[in-house]
């Protein structure tokens, strides 16, 4: 793919995992700069794995995500945070219904891009906004009329009213090797617990699909408001139906689901409950025709697939070889910005010397003799130097703090 006509700065919110971390690498496979928010520091870590700076604004704190914006010198900004309530409705995290927590968010989050004037911003969304059973919804369709979607509903708004031109996506349900939701559906699997059960028709997408149509959006000309546009790959399953593939993509026998208990009728039915009983089904048509985007992964088979081959390669890989293999050149400026090259010699009170050794002359050192020929490779490698080098530094460092406390 060639790459993008016009370099630009992009924030990325919530581009730890899932679709935000995909639309991370997508976007610098493409030439942009990418900043992406962190909550943790296995978050950070993934982020500067893929080669980008991470932060950790507040998240419902405008202020805090201006000074982001101010510090990436923003063009665009893609609101991925939704996402964490986007994924399989099966997963427990997916019980609890983003309700204010959203809102505030997405609030912040335009306040913040109105007071810096971003040039566009792409927000991903919730296909299940749409009023279900009656087909395909397309862009314009119905809203759902259930109270419990309102805060999601009030976050899009938040969106439009920010002053940058871009999208709304409103997706089919998340999934792929990054997303919370499948690895935590992944691990009820493997656990052999009782999954809840969802039969009716619903729209899919993989993060990478999902990252691939951000960055056609952020690269495509402005208009001059925000709109919204559907995203999901074709072929329609259900919640079940998706379980089942992903136990077949771990080479698991297809899981168990619960029926409802005889005491669910005197309870309130839970967010996610609400979810399975209900029917998902977008048209991304307009998407596809508009922005020459088409998916990858057109089966959930396919997608669970390659969501599982990450899974293995994750674990086959250990966290510490990264600390080992990675040239920090960030660290290895601000350390060298912060403290000197190497420490200043201690001045010596020198001795009067004996008149005899006075009138001596030195004796002129004996040039070093050549080092012997190699026989092989030396066991001296890079990651020594860099541990002995950091060694080193530290120190140093010890020494100058013993030295001030020593001077007062």
């Amino acid at each position: 793919m060639a790459a993008a006509k016009r370099a630009l700065s992009v924030l990325v919110i919530g581009g730890a995992g899932g679709a935000g971390l995909a639309a991370v690498k997508a976007l610098l496979r493409r030439g942009h700069q990418v900043t992406a928010t962190a909550c943790d520091a296995d978050g950070a870590l993934a982020i500067r794995q893929a080669g980008a700076l991470p932060v950790y604004p507040d998240l419902d704190r405008a202020s805090e995500l201006l000074s982001v914006m101010k510090l990436a010198k923003a063009d665009a900004i893609v609101q991925a945070g939704p996402q964490f309530w986007g994924g399989a409705p099966q997963a427990k995290d997916q019980l609890a219904s983003p309700g204010d927590a959203l809102l505030a968010i997405s609030d912040a989050v335009a306040r913040a891009a109105a007071q810096h004037g971003v040039g566009r911003i792409i927000s991903l969304s919730f296909g299940w906004l749409y009023e279900g059973g009656h087909g395909p919804a397309k862009e314009g369709s119905h809203d759902t009329h259930d109270s419990r979607y309102a805060p999601m509903l009030a976050a899009e708004a938040a969106i439009a009213k920010c002053g940058a031109p871009g999208v709304i996506l409103r997706c089919g349900y998340i999934y792929g090797g990054s997303s919370g939701a499948t690895r935590a559906l992944a691990d009820m699997i493997k656990a052999r617990k009782r999954l809840p059960s969802g039969g009716k028709a619903a729209s899919w997408i993989h993060e990478d699909d999902l990252a691939s149509a951000i960055v056609s959006l952020l690269e495509a000309d402005s208009g001059d408001s925000v709109e919204i546009l559907n995203a999901a790959a074709g072929n329609p399953r259900s919640p079940d139906d998706f379980a089942a593939a992903c136990a077949e993509a771990l080479g698991l026998n297809r899981p168990a689901f619960a029926s409802p208990g005889p005491l669910r009728m005197l309870r309130q039915e839970s967010f996610g409950e609400s979810l399975l009983a209900r029917e998902l089904v977008i048209d991304s048509s307009a998407l596809s025709q508009r922005f020459a985007w088409q998916p990858r992964h057109t089966s959930i088979e396919s997608g669970l697939e390659a969501s599982a081959l990450v899974w293995r390669m994750r674990d086959a890989v250990e966290p510490d070889d990264f600390y080992n293999d990675y040239d920090d050149q960030a660290a290895a400026a601000i350390e060298d910005f912060a403290y000197p090259p190497a420490l200043p010699e201690v001045a010596v009170e020198a001795e009067s010397p004996e008149p005899a050794a006075a009138a001596a002359a030195p004796t002129p050192a004996a040039p070093a003799s050549p080092p012997p020929p190699s026989a092989g490779p030396t066991p001296w490698n890079e990651d020594d130097a860099k541990r002995e080098e950091r060694r080193r530094r530290a120190l140093e460092r010890k020494a100058q703090r013993a030295a001030k406390q020593a001077g007062g």
